[in-house]
């Protein structure tokens, strides 16, 4: 049992990128993750690592640029006024504040060992804090990350699901790993559970598994500590490849797990893409 979270070794073992299950951790009353904190790692992000729009929106979303409103509020602003400015907020790779660093490394560093027996080492890790107004909504969509989103104030309920349908399923993640413009999906899986969160009490979701979130009647604050492996890494690149091959007119095969195609697709896509890459990490370096 580890300072931060709680995990049942046996429960990560069948259930990890498989199904959603529930975690226990003691993050509740952490300093860095209190109202006034946040606001002020709200005004350290960078603008594009800080997203927000008014929280009453509709769990599927028709036109996302229409139905996606925004307050004119600084984000330090709309951090310390969550409670009654109905906004939603996320803080996105909260990492590049040394003490969220911190915090980041730590709560991972106690799942690594974990997933390292599953899928291998953990890769770019990734932290993100969710304040959503009283009654917001995150419409349904899909993340590519494996994530433990761990609830630290208020409640929210959490519908996870699959589409019955693979192909359905798999076009959908080759159109996120193509360059969709937007992760939010145009309809709901057909079957979601439903896991309620209370501080204390977060949930691994898998890798690419729908989802959306509805917050309880009090205002919520939530951290998500997301990873990739070389595994998750390789799926997505082989969504990415067959995105283009379909744009071909051609009919690629979905991922398969470590066979040879998935290995080639992977290795094609991981050449093709160094050059922005490269690009990405000399603007960095100049910023």
């Amino acid at each position: 049992m580890g300072e931060l979270l709680e995990l049942d070794a046996g429960l990560f073992e069948r259930k990890f990128a498989h199904e959603p299950f529930l975690v226990d951790h003691r993050l509740s009353d952490h300093p860095l993750l209190s109202l006034s904190a946040l606001a002020e790692l709200a005004e350290f992000l960078p603008p594009r690592f800080v997203e927000h729009n008014l929280g009453d929106v509709p769990e599927v979303l028709d036109d996302h640029d229409a139905q996606l409103k925004r307050v004119e509020l600084s984000p330090g602003e709309i951090a310390r006024g969550i409670e009654t400015n109905r906004c939603w907020m996320v803080l996105k790779e909260i990492e590049q504040h040394p003490d969220y660093r911190e915090l980041l490394n730590a709560s991972l560093d106690e799942v690594e060992e974990l997933v390292a027996g599953i899928e291998g080492p953990m890769r770019i890790r990734k932290g993100f804090v969710f304040l959503s107004a009283p009654g917001s909504v995150t419409p349904v969509h899909i993340d590519t990350e494996h994530n433990l989103l761990l609830q630290v104030r208020g409640t929210k309920a959490m519908s996870v699901g699959q589409f019955g349908d693979s192909e359905r399923f798999d076009r959908e993640l080759e159109r996120l790993y193509g360059g969709k413009p937007s992760r939010f999906l145009d309809d709901r899986p057909e079957a979601m559970e439903v896991y309620e969160l209370r501080p204390g009490v977060g949930i691994c979701v898998p890798h690419s598994a729908p989802h959306s979130v509805r917050n309880g009647e009090k205002t919520s604050i939530s951290l998500s500590i997301t990873f990739q492996t070389r595994f998750s890494e390789r799926r997505g690149n082989v969504y990415a490849v067959n995105s283009r091959l379909r744009r071909l007119r051609l009919s690629p095969h979905p991922p398969d797990g470590n066979g040879l195609r998935d290995r080639t697709k992977d290795v094609a896509w991981r050449v093709a893409r160094a050059p922005a890459r490269a690009v990405r990490a000399i603007g960095r370096r100049s910023d």
